[in-house]
């Protein structure tokens, strides 16, 4: 069986029973950090669970290295926030499938609902995007291009921030950045989220030109929300973020 597992939003106190019980009944336990960042201790999570867990690369994650040994034992892919919020990991069931290994979803909180947390409504959200870092040969124009098309729909548009491998983490700031090179006005009104769903979060709600100045939204990982049409519910609500 190949198992894939949410680490939810924090730390491994995020981690649901049935997802600890699977763990420490797996003979080999995996995690990969490059969908997102992990606030959580992992020295804690391997005492809890009573073995090491080893770190996957992209590389190794999309080879046939888990559906493989999943074929003659139990696995566990552990993955920041939902297992299934990334592409790449629901390949991973495909691939899983195509060579008769069984897998199993355990579910955990996820950016896609902890947004609610601003006030804005789940069900006006459009299509979500990420921003990437503006590298010498690649500025992708389609964020821009999303963000146009839900404003016009009058719905909210989620940006998900950039995360490498090599630990660099995009934040608000860069963020704004990047969305203004784009060709975004820096006076539209934003949603700035750091490290949702955790102890020490910050959401804050104004102007990208002012969010880009806030020392308090350093945090990382971290999401930008470019509201669409806001129902008079969700005006009054952002005033607590304002």
């Amino acid at each position: 069986m190949l198992y894939l597992i949410g680490l939810g939003l924090w730390d491994e106190n995020d981690l649901s029973l049935r997802a600890l019980a699977t763990m420490k009944n797996c003979q080999d336990v995996y995690c990969e950090f490059y969908t997102n960042k992990w606030l959580g201790d992992m020295d804690k999570l391997e005492e809890i669970i009573g073995k090491k867990v080893k770190l996957l690369k992209r590389v190794d994650v999309e080879s046939e290295l888990l559906t493989d040994e999943a074929k003659t034992k139990d696995v566990a892919l552990l993955v920041p926030g939902d297992p299934l919020a990334a592409t790449t990991h629901i390949q991973l069931m495909i691939d899983a499938q195509s060579k008769n290994v069984e897998t199993a979803v355990i579910h955990s909180s996820s950016i896609y609902t902890a947004v609610a947390e601003t006030g804005l409504q789940l069900y006006k959200f459009g299509r979500t995007t990420t921003l990437a870092f503006i590298e010498k040969s690649f500025k992708p124009s389609s964020p821009y291009e999303v963000i146009i098309e839900n404003r016009k729909a009058g719905l909210h548009t989620l940006v998900l921030l950039d995360v490498k491998e090599d630990n660099r983490y995009m934040t608000i700031s860069d963020g704004i950045d990047v969305l203004t090179q784009l060709g975004m006005d820096k006076e539209i009104k934003i949603v700035a989220c750091c490290q949702l769903g955790g102890l020490e979060q910050k959401i804050r709600y104004g102007t990208m030109n002012e969010l880009a100045k806030d020392e308090s939204l350093l945090g990382t990982p971290a999401v930008i929300i470019i509201p669409g049409h806001l129902h008079f519910k969700e005006e009054e609500a952002l005033r607590i973020y304002d």
